[in-house]
């Protein structure tokens, strides 16, 4: 058989032995195990990596029997990967490169994305649950207009009246609300003949505001002149906060170098930070904003992250 088509079998093996087995970190010790599945495999060989770009460096090379691992990451390497050695030296492939911070942890789920959107309805008003699961109307336009409805051609004449304020008549009201709070709007139609219906009270709200993020770095960042530094073990942390009709949902975006921007993601506290930091080697343009549950978007505010010489 062929030597080149056996490895590729046990580099499909050992990559599934590295997923499943339990794996930890002691400083910069990685411990776990690796059981080839052919007799004439003898050694792993380890090459150790401070980038991810194998052009840019010449690697830390370590072999090591089959069994039990304890791999010792020396300061400032970040990245390594494995191939088997069989009898007479002959090498197989070479695995992706592993990310010795993230090594054995469970992978992050894909992220969710996200679509620009205003409550898909032709209502005036919508309603909204609270907190306590009551629903409470807001208003999805900025202006209301009293259409009578009628099931004969007559003149009407409307009386209103808002947050209690002074009765106006007029024939047909269009009222704009520009302002955000909470309206109380009475009105009664009369028609020709003298006749009225009876009065209709509309309570409801405007939110024309979007959310505010804001940012929260853990732990607090090393900061000289202007510029922050951060570590890979520097986590961010983001609040939103919606005084209207609620928070929705945060949301983000990267450019990676050259790459064209990604699309919009929901943002998950646990997940997001670094799942970024892992996705992209090169200088790093983030777009955060968060959207309320009438659609108001806030506008993206931008943290912009330059790689330095040693790919932190």
């Amino acid at each position: 058989m062929n030597p080149i088509i056996l490895f590729r079998a046990c580099l499909f093996v050992c990559l599934f032995l590295l997923a499943s087995i339990p794996i930890f970190s002691e400083s910069k010790t990685i411990k776990f195990t690796l059981e080839p599945d052919r007799d004439d495999i003898i050694q792993y060989e380890f090459e150790l990596w401070k980038q991810s770009s194998f052009d840019l460096e010449i690697p830390f090379r370590v072999l090591s029997n089959p069994g039990k691992i304890q791999l010792f990451i020396p300061n400032g390497y970040e990245y390594f990967r494995i191939r088997a050695v069989a009898k007479r030296q002959v090498r197989g492939f070479w695995t992706d490169l592993y990310t010795v911070s993230t090594f054995g942890q469970p992978k992050p789920k894909e992220p969710t994305k996200v679509l620009s959107r205003k409550p898909n309805t032709a209502d005036v008003l919508v309603p909204i649950s609270n907190a306590k699961g009551t629903n409470h109307f807001f208003l999805t336009e900025n202006k209301i207009q009293v259409k009578p409805i009628l099931t004969h051609p007559m003149k009407t004449s409307v009386r209103y009246r808002l947050n209690g304020g002074a009765w106006k008549t007029t024939k047909l009201p269009e009222l704009s609300f520009s302002k955000d709070g909470d309206y109380k709007l009475e009105y009664q139609v009369t028609n020709e003949l003298g006749v009225s219906d009876s009065m209709q009270v509309w309570e409801f709200s405007v939110d024309n505001t979007p959310p505010k993020t804001e940012f929260h770095w853990q732990p607090e960042t090393y900061k000289k002149s202007s510029i922050q530094y951060v570590s890979k073990n520097t986590n961010l942390q983001l609040t939103a906060i919606d005084d209207g009709s609620g928070l929705d949902t945060i949301r983000f975006r990267t450019t990676c170098g050259k790459i064209p921007q990604s699309d919009w993601f929901e943002w998950d506290q646990k997940n997001s930070w670094m799942g970024i930091l892992n996705s992209c080697s090169n200088d790093l343009e983030i777009e955060i904003s968060a959207i309320d549950r009438l659609g108001n978007e806030e506008i993206p505010k931008k943290i912009y992250l330059k790689r330095n010489h040693q790919g932190n």
